[in-house]
């Protein structure tokens, strides 16, 4: 079995190779890593697996030199025009000011992208992807789309708010079936019941280390942003042997031909933080101070993220759920709209994930649409909300808990717990409305413990991704020996020497 290896860091990856490789016999062919795991790679990888540089990776560059891109007619196109849509949104991440990456060149980009990984897959003949993430940047999204063509087994692993613990996924669209198995235990462990009871509690309690980092760095970065400015700027024109460190496109190129100069590096970041800036103004006169006695809150998603896109599917336009939402709810009942703090953050994405009339064009749809501040505790909104709306965000879990409906529109990690209804078609999203008023603070305690359980029996705990490296539950020879004993079970292999 010949196996791609997508976005790895060495450790543990290297070590979960060799054991993959030794006692099942899952040859790696195609290893994409980042640059500085380069050598390490290339030293105890033993046969002759093509490595691929992430940076390159990035830019549709470092591909085999022998591979030609495969050509797609009419028809193989719309068959994948669904997922074409979705890649073309996704590349928000390399359009640095929302300006400089255009349509026909992001068509042209992604299905150069396709048709290299089509005859790459071809000639390797590779019947396996194991991918760290969820595929996002755009390259690795190919890929996948690539093995949805031709049939290839392509297993992720979906990142959890419980440490280092994921879920192998093998569909960006949806969750293995959980609540069909059934479970001796009722109880998750007390780590996860303790993270249950800080939702159940005060927000300030139970806010994500990510935000609170985030908003500290934020501030930081405003004060000194000023003067780093003019630093930045006097060293643009100072001659430097690199270049900077950037998958943003340069406007009127594309992403293989793309070579910022600092100077032009600077400029950009300038231009975005501007533009971050304008955003947060425009909303700051849009919220209002008041709510109604009837509401659903919709907990919009910080953008470009791979948690709305691919994740979302079509509903990574956000707008669509609220149009959606505002055809189906019944009058009276008002849809409330917070913004994610981290969307205006410098240093951050946000400038190419809202255009300058996002907020103008929300408003538009209907009367009842009304805006709060971001700084509004979410606990409060949920509490009082009839339900909770989103794509995949972590508040329709900490909804769900708390007692309120949590509707998502895209794929969550808690999609099958109770008071979670996952939307895809009008028809859902009447049958769940129905269903709201008899949802709300029943009590579902036991069901949703059960929930836990059931979730935590298919965690794989391991520092698989470069976003866990600082994590401290598990070592990383116990990750290498959870990674393998997990892919052996969800691929159903059989050991070389039995």
């Amino acid at each position: 079995m010949n196996a791609i290896y997508l976005c790895t860091i060495a450790e543990p990856w290297i070590k979960v190779s060799q054991e993959l490789e030794k006692d099942f016999n899952i040859i790696p062919s195609y290893i994409i890593c980042w640059s500085y795991d380069l050598n390490l790679f290339r030293k105890n990888i033993s046969n002759n697996a093509y490595i691929q540089n992430m940076d390159d990776a990035w830019k549709g560059l470092g591909f085999p030199p022998e591979i030609d891109r495969y050509v797609f007619d009419e028809e193989e196109l719309r068959s994948i025009s669904y997922y074409e849509l979705i890649a073309l949104k996704m590349m928000d991440r390399l359009d640095p000011d929302g300006e400089s990456f255009p349509f026909t060149t992001r068509l042209h980009f992604f299905r150069d992208l396709l048709g290299y990984w089509f005859n790459i897959v071809s000639s390797s003949n590779i019947d396996l992807v194991i991918s760290p993430s969820i595929p996002h940047r755009v390259f690795d999204y190919a890929l996948y789309v690539v093995c949805k063509i031709k049939n290839i087994k392509f297993i992720m692993f979906q990142l959890t708010p419980f440490g280092s613990n994921s879920i192998i996924i093998d569909d960006i669209d949806a969750m293995p079936r959980l609540l069909d198995i059934s479970a001796e235990e009722t109880l998750p462990s007390k780590s996860i019941q303790e993270r249950i009871a800080k939702v159940k509690g005060d927000y300030k309690k139970a806010i994500p280390s990510y935000m609170v980092k985030h908003e500290v760095n934020d501030k930081k970065r405003r004060v000194s942003r000023p003067l780093a400015h003019v630093k930045q700027f006097i060293r643009s024109y100072v001659p430097r042997a690199s270049k900077p460190h950037t998958y943003w496109v340069e406007k009127g190129f594309s992403p293989n031909e793309t070579q910022y100069s600092w100077h032009d590096f600077y400029v950009m970041e300038d231009k975005r933080n501007k533009k971050i800036d304008m955003f947060k103004k425009t909303y700051s006169t849009v919220i209002t101070s008041s709510l109604s006695e009837k509401f659903i809150l919709i907990a919009l998603h910080y953008q470009p993220e791979e948690t709305s896109c691919p994740t979302g599917g079509v509903y990574s336009d956000q707008i669509l759920m609220i149009q959606l939402l505002d055809n189906y709810l019944p009058k009276g009942t008002d849809i409330v709209i917070k913004e994610h703090k981290s969307q205006f953050y410098s240093k951050l994405e946000g400038a190419s994930g809202r255009d300058p009339i996002f907020y103008e064009r929300i408003s538009q749809i209907s009367s009842r649409v009304k805006f709060v501040s971001v700084d509004y505790d979410p606990f409060e909104l949920i509490d009082q909300a009839q339900a909770v709306a989103t794509i995949s965000g972590t508040i329709g879990w900490e909804s769900a808990v708390r007692g309120t409906p949590t509707i998502v529109f895209g794929r969550a990690w808690y999609e099958q717990m109770p008071r979670v209804f996952k939307v895809k078609t009008k028809a859902d999203l009447i049958a769940a409305l129905q269903l709201l008023p008899q949802q709300k603070n029943k009590d579902l305690h036991s069901e949703i413990m059960r929930f836990h359980a059931i979730l935590e029996g298919n965690f794989v705990q391991a520092k698989h991704y470069k976003a866990l490296l600082d994590n401290n539950d598990v070592t990383m020879d116990e990750s290498m020996i959870n990674i393998v004993h997990k892919l052996k079970g969800v691929l159903n292999l059989r050991n070389n020497n039995v």
